[in-house]
């Protein structure tokens, strides 16, 4: 029986790895020839070094999600990072962002950790991303137009980025309010008189209770410490394989963030293709090339290059998570955490 039930989870594992990788291959039109032929362009040195600070990005994310789930309900680590992992690649691969709820799922099946609490903890890393996100954006104009090589315009943009970032903070803290205002929303349009309106305000109330957990007490500032550094390995891996793929030296590490991080905002809305295709090269060349000037081939080109090589660390990083996942046993969750 055991043998049967291994089996079957080693079977679910790798047949979700398969239809991520077909997702990545036809809907976002990968060439596996290009991504290999791109690789062959880096020195062994430089790439596992961007390698290493992927690794060290997934490995905080992780962290993350362990720091935001209520003590009780908390897996190990050995069980969080493969699940960092997989669900790092179904949110790369899949269009409009629809692998972010694979986490919750992945989450129920590895750790048995209830939906709420999951889709909790990944509202709040995501506010936390944002907060981050927007202060990285912020430091970098502001450090360029303390240089003077930046146009007057980004002194609104410093504040307006600032604020934002104020804004995921607060959410992250306080994430339940948004819920609690929209179950008021719900009941002062009389859903509770219907099933499905009083299952829905159910959920929501449930939602809102697991928002405060994951936003309360030490366990979110810890959250916060483990995003900083995060982030900047996020950035050090543009950085740095910018400069490999031929953005000149001049550009200084203030103005690579910048650019870096407009692609990663670029793929982040929710109306990317499969693997950021467009979406993320769009943002690298607005960047780099039209807000700091490099040439228009040479932004492109290295934008390409960078995408397909973040996109190779997150394919065999998330095959490897989903083999782990077939392997490992459930972390069994404690009897006394609901469901």
């Amino acid at each position: 029986m055991k043998r049967l039930a291994f089996s079957r989870r080693l079977a679910i594992s790798f047949g979700a790895a398969a239809l991520l990788l077909l997702a990545l291959f036809v809907l976002g039109g990968v060439d596996p020839v290009d991504v290999l032929r791109t690789l062959t362009r880096l020195s062994p040195g430089v790439y596992f070094l961007a390698l290493a600070l992927h690794l060290a990005t997934t490995a905080l994310r992780a962290v993350r999600f362990q720091l935001l789930i209520p003590r009780a309900a908390r897996p190990g680590f050995r069980h969080a990072l493969p699940v960092a992992a997989a669900h790092n690649m179904a949110s790369y691969v899949l269009p409009l962002k629809a692998g972010e709820a694979a986490l919750i799922v992945y989450l129920r099946l590895q750790c048995g950790t209830p939906a709420g609490i999951a889709l909790a903890a990944l509202l709040v890393s995501r506010f936390l991303d944002g907060a981050a996100l927007c202060t990285g954006l912020a430091l970098a104009c502001a450090s360029l137009l303390g240089a003077g090589a930046a146009p007057e315009w980004m002194k609104g943009t410093v504040l307006t980025l600032l604020l934002l970032a104020g804004l995921f903070l607060l959410l992250s803290l306080r994430g339940d309010l948004l819920v609690r205002g929209l179950g008021f929303g719900l009941r002062w349009r009389r859903v509770q008189r219907t099933r499905l309106g009083r299952s829905l305000l159910e959920r929501s109330h449930d939602l809102a209770l697991a928002l405060r957990a994951a936003g309360g007490g030490v366990g979110l500032w810890l959250a916060v410490l483990a995003t900083a550094p995060m982030w900047f390995s996020v950035f050090g891996f543009y950085a740095l394989l910018a400069g490999e793929f031929g953005i000149p030296a001049s550009v200084a590490f203030p103005e690579r963030v910048l650019a870096a991080s407009l692609s990663t905002l670029f793929n982040l809305l929710p109306v990317n293709a499969a693997a950021g295709a467009g979406t993320q090269e769009l943002g690298w060349v607005t960047g780099f090339h039209v807000i700091l000037g490099v040439d228009e081939g040479l932004a492109l080109t290295s934008g390409i290059g960078v995408h397909l090589v973040q996109l190779f660390n997150v394919v065999l990083m998330g095959l490897a998570a989903h083999l782990a996942m077939g392997v490992l046993p459930r972390w069994r969750l404690p009897e006394s955490t609901g469901s």
